[in-house]
């Protein structure tokens, strides 16, 4: 197999730690609310991330602003909780503010993106979320200046749409055969990819099973960084 003229990446948990900075803002609105603090950590998670699962199609349409949708889901995680009369705005800004300091790359990956640009491939970000939330994150990682572009849910549908990744593999000026998405959501990064005509490589560090038979190639993590050039090029 010819290697890639151009790689796409994910964003959220794939060179951000997207994880991490949610749990930071998680724990801090425990902090303060020992209801919140009463749950494991794993089910709060995931409760917050049910809400934002069912509001961020409004957020992709433009009908619900980033900000608006965190005071939102925010305030509804307190209800879940039995918190009276929460505080939407107080949480979001406590949980921004919590968030935004853990702002960080997940190991390896600058390493990983400045050795492939080095060997001259085109690099792209393709985010399922809107253009200003996502450049900040990148430019806190010091990605920015290695991407050609960054194609978010302010300039394409988001993925798995196709025009998503065609709009991406426009950018990198590439036909989809000669690029590679990589990522760690299965439904966007692998099978949405391949079925626009892309190759995929799943970041998938803990090992899951694949949900489907769809061709592509694992990558457990960017460290040793050979072994993850290995894989993509």
């Amino acid at each position: 197999m010819p290697p890639p003229h151009a790689i796409i990446f994910d964003l959220d948990d794939t060179l951000f730690d997207d994880a991490g900075c949610t749990l930071a803002g998680l724990n801090a609105l425990a902090a303060r609310h020992p209801a919140l603090a009463a749950l494991p950590q794993a089910e709060l998670f995931s409760r917050h991330a049910a809400l934002l699962a069912a509001l961020e199609g409004e957020v992709y349409a433009g009908r619900l602003s980033v900000e608006a949708c965190r005071v939102r889901r925010l305030a509804q995680l307190l209800e879940g909780v039995g918190v009276a009369e929460a505080d939407g705005e107080a949480a979001a800004q406590l949980y921004h503010a919590a968030s935004r300091a853990h702002y960080r790359p997940l190991p390896g990956a600058p390493e990983l993106v400045r050795a492939l640009n080095d060997r001259g491939v085109r690099l792209a970000v393709l985010t399922n979320y809107p253009h200003a939330v996502q450049t900040a994150k990148l430019a806190a990682c010091g990605l920015t200046p290695y991407m050609t572009a960054a194609i978010t849910t302010s300039d394409a549908p988001p993925k798995p749409d196709p025009a998503s990744y065609r709009a991406a593999c426009s950018a990198l000026g590439v036909p989809p055969q000669q690029a590679v998405m990589l990522g760690d959501n299965w439904h966007n990064d692998v099978a949405g990819a391949v079925s626009a005509g892309l190759r995929a490589v799943w970041y998938n560090p803990s090992g899951r099973a694949a949900p489907g038979d769809v061709p592509h190639t694992a990558l457990p993590g960017f460290l040793p960084l050979e072994a993850a050039l290995g894989v993509l090029i």
